[in-house]
C-alpha cells in the first residue's frame, strides 16, 4: 500500500481527540497522539527526497565500511528501496519497536550481511522480522518472544517460538553463516556469551545506549554493549535511577568481563535523526572472535 494511502483517523474521531480526549489527556499528564508511523510524515517532492536518501546513505556507507561491510549496489540504491518500500509495512506503531531509522539501519544492514539464518529475540509487532524477510527473501528466519500476542505481521515461513532463544534446539542449521538480531531488553553482555555458546559470531543489537543516557530508556538492558566497551569508567560501579528503582551494572563483574574479551568488534551505527529528521536509533554491529582466541575471561 502506498504511503499516499494509508488509512486517516476518521475525522469524528479527531475532532474527539483534539476537543475533548487530548486536553483531558494533558491536565493528566499524558499525551494521546494516533497511533501512525512516523514514515507517514516524508517529504513530497523530489529535491527534497534526494537530499534525504542522500544524507542517509552517506551515514550508512560510513557505517558499513567502519564494519567491513558493503553493498554490491551500493548504499544509496538500497536507501532508496527501502525508502519506496516502507510505506507498505503491515505494521504501524508509534510507541516502541523500530521507527524509520532503525528499520532503515537494519534493512541495510541485512543486506550487507546476506544470512541464510536469522535469530530474531524480541520480535514485538513483527515489523523488525518484516523488514529482514525484504532484506533477505531466501533466509530461514527464528522469532523468540515470550509473548507473541502482540503480533501485528507473521511472517509465514518464520517459525515462531514463545520462549527464549536460548532454550531452543538450533541444531542443523548453519550457524557459521547466521546473524542474530537481539532487541529484547535483556542483558547484552549475556547475550554475547549465549551467541558465543551457541556458534553465533556476527549480532546486531538495537537500544545499544551508553551509560550516561540509560536512565532515559523504558526498560532498557544492561548493560549494553556501549557499556561494556566503555573503559573509560573503571571498576566504578554505573548507577541510575528510573521510576524510582535503583540500578546497579558493576563493569568488572564476571558477565561482563566475559562478554567483553569476545568481542572483536562493536560499531555504533550513526542515530540518522541529522539525516532523515526521523527519531534516532541505536543499533550495534558486533563481530566475535575467533573461539581459539577469545574464550578467556
Amino acid at each position: 500500500m502506498p504511503v499516499g494511502a494509508l488509512p486517516r483517523p476518521h475525522p469524528l474521531l479527531e475532532r474527539l481527540r483534539r476537543r475533548l480526549l487530548g486536553p483531558l489527556f494533558d491536565r493528566l499528564g499524558y499525551d494521546l497522539v494516533p497511533a501512525v508511523s512516523d514514515w507517514t510524515h516524508r517529504p513530497l517532492s523530489a529535491r527534497e527526497t534526494e537530499a534525504l536518501i542522500a544524507a542517509a546513505a552517506a551515514r550508512l556507507d560510513r557505517d558499513l565500511a567502519a564494519c567491513g561491510l558493503a553493498l554490491p549496489e551500493g548504499v544509496q540504491a538500497a536507501v532508496a528501496a527501502f525508502w519506496d518500500l516502507i510505506g507498505s509495512a503491515p505494521v504501524a506503531q508509534r510507541r516502541g519497536g523500530n521507527g524509520f531509522n532503525g528499520a532503515l539501519q537494519l534493512y541495510v544492514l541485512m543486506r550487507a550481511l546476506r544470512p541464510a539464518v536469522v535469530i530474531e529475540s524480541g520480535v514485538f509487532r513483527g515489523l523488525t522480522t518484516w523488514i529482514t524477510r525484504q532484506a533477505c527473501p531466501e533466509a530461514e528466519i527464528l522469532c523468540f518472544d515470550p509473548d507473541l500476542s502482540g503480533l501485528r505481521y507473521r511472517d509465514p515461513r518464520a517459525r515462531y517460538h514463545a520462549r527464549d532463544w536460548s532454550a531452543c534446539d538450533l541444531g542443523g542449521l548453519p550457524l557459521d553463516r547466521a546473524v542474530g538480531f537481539f532487541d529484547d531488553h535483556i542483558s547484552q553482555a549475556r547475550r554475547v556469551l549465549e551467541a558465543r555458546a551457541r556458534g553465533l559470531d556476527r549480532l546486531i543489537f538495537d537500544d545499544d545506549a551508553a551509560a550516561h543516557r540509560l536512565h532515559a530508556h523504558g526498560g532498557p538492558a544492561f548493560p549494553t554493549i556501549a557499556m561494556l566497551m566503555d573503559a573509560a569508567h573503571g571498576p566504578e560501579p554505573v548507577r541510575w535511577t528510573r521510576n524510582g528503582r535503583e540500578f546497579v551494572y558493576r563493569p568488572d563483574g564476571p558477565e561482563a568481563r566475559g562478554a567483553r574479551a569476545l568481542i572483536a568488534r562493536a560499531h555504533p551505527f550513526d542515530d540518522l535523526h541529522a539525516a532523515t529528521g526521523y527519531s534516532p536509533a541505536r543499533i550495534t554491529y558486533v563481530t566475535l572472535r575467533a573461539p581459539d582466541t577469545g574464550d578467556a575471561a
